[in-house]
């Protein structure tokens, strides 16, 4: 699990659907053209009609949504959700008032009711590429990643040159382990990606997910295409060691430190070279530094045990793989909670639980990002003096 900006940042406009289009007195500016202008945060074009609009019989209205929009991308977002509650909810705004409400609830981490007011928008309108984006990202924050997929899925469809929905989808399926989906949509999110930093962690990200399937040859050329790196390095080994060069595999190991490589996935890789290569005094060393740095990570003690094992050190191995039991029995009750997370969007006991599990397991940001989610499904209901009311 990542963080939703990978979902979200620079969001596409679409029409604003039944929104009425409103005329003003300047014949160069429709409504849904300044929405538009609004939403890119261009000030000097739509604050000159917003004061119009407050000086015009039955402008009122307009002029709040507009403001509002502005007030939103300009990072005030309380202000902007206040505005938009002010707004009648069965008028002609009714649908952009609710997708940008939507947001609103969204960024201010109200998310049982920003998920409430977007669902009923992509009810209403289909077709809403917008509504179906933050609704998936609501549900991607609530740790619903069946529902989060089902809004990815709808944005791929009605806006198929976006990267972007591909790109997150490739990292869930990837956090859950599910690599032939992940390189599916990591090689679709390729394709409209330009930014080169965004390109290479998808390179690696697909390298990672062929290696795991022994898709050697594949990982490697995913690799041939992306920066070096000490992550790409350490991914080189890899590829090298399966294949048995390992001489080539221990330069890759040896260039991925000089690039800054510093993870358990090298200590443990190292361990299995010094292993083939008969050092197995030293791949116990290696290992148990690493459990000092990482004490927490599962792979590092069951390759300790097997190498204590093989130093006939019975008792201490014997101690190590309890120790791997641990945390292999906390990786199995994240993964089993993960999945009611999945069924019950707003169980708040439940996301309680995995921000314990991951702190336990030395993951601060998921146990942050779990700890917002069930603080967002503890807030009490929707106020009608601050959120637009979704009817329906």
């Amino acid at each position: 699990m990542r963080r939703t900006w990978l979902l979200i940042a620079g969001a596409l406009i679409l029409s604003t659907g039944t929104a009425a289009v409103l005329w003003l007195r300047q014949p160069s500016f429709s409504f849904d053209s300044l929405i538009v202008a609004a939403d890119r945060g261009d000030f000097s074009t739509v604050a000159p009609t917003v004061r119009h609009l407050r000086d015009t019989t039955g402008g009122s209205a307009q002029a709040d949504v507009l403001e509002a929009i502005l007030l939103l991308r300009g990072g005030r977002v309380e202000k902007a959700l206040s505005l938009l509650a002010g707004v009648d909810q069965e008028g002609p705004l009714r649908h952009v008032v609710m997708r940008y409400a939507g947001e609103s609830l969204h960024k201010l981490q109200r998310l049982g009711e920003a998920a409430r007011v977007l669902e009923v928008l992509v009810r209403e309108q289909p077709d809403n590429v917008e509504a179906h984006r933050w609704l998936g990202a609501t549900w991607y924050d609530l740790g619903a990643y069946n529902a989060a997929i089902v809004e990815l899925e709808a944005v791929v469809r009605l806006a198929p040159d976006d990267y972007r929905p591909h790109h997150l989808l490739g990292i869930m399926y990837a956090d859950f382990e599910q690599h032939a989906e992940s390189i599916r949509e990591f090689t679709a999110a390729l394709k409209g990606a330009a930014d080169p930093a965004l390109r290479d962690s998808m390179l690696l990200e697909l390298a990672k997910a062929h290696a795991a399937l022994h898709e050697y040859q594949q990982a490697t050329a995913c690799l041939d295409q992306a920066a070096e790196s000490g992550t790409a390095a350490r991914l080189r080994a890899v590829c090298l060691l399966a294949d048995g060069q390992t001489e080539k595999a221990d330069e890759q190991i040896r260039r991925a430190r000089q690039l800054g490589e510093v993870s358990p996935e090298l200590a443990v890789l190292e361990s299995e070279l010094l292993e083939q290569q008969g050092d197995v005094g030293k791949a116990e060393a290696v290992l148990q530094q690493a459990i000092q740095q990482w004490p927490a990570w599962a792979g590092l003690y069951y390759r300790l045990g097997n190498v204590q094992k093989q130093l006939g050190q019975d008792q201490q191995a014997e101690t190590t793989l309890q120790t791997w039991q641990k945390y292999r029995d906390l990786a199995t009750e994240l993964t089993q909670l993960n999945l009611k997370a999945i069924e019950d969007p707003f169980n708040a006991e439940v996301r309680d639980r995995l921000a314990v599990i991951c702190t336990e397991l030395q993951k601060p940001e998921l146990a942050e990002m779990w700890k917002t989610a069930a603080e967002a499904c503890r807030k009490g209901t929707t106020s009608p003096a601050t959120t637009p009311t979704p009817q329906g």
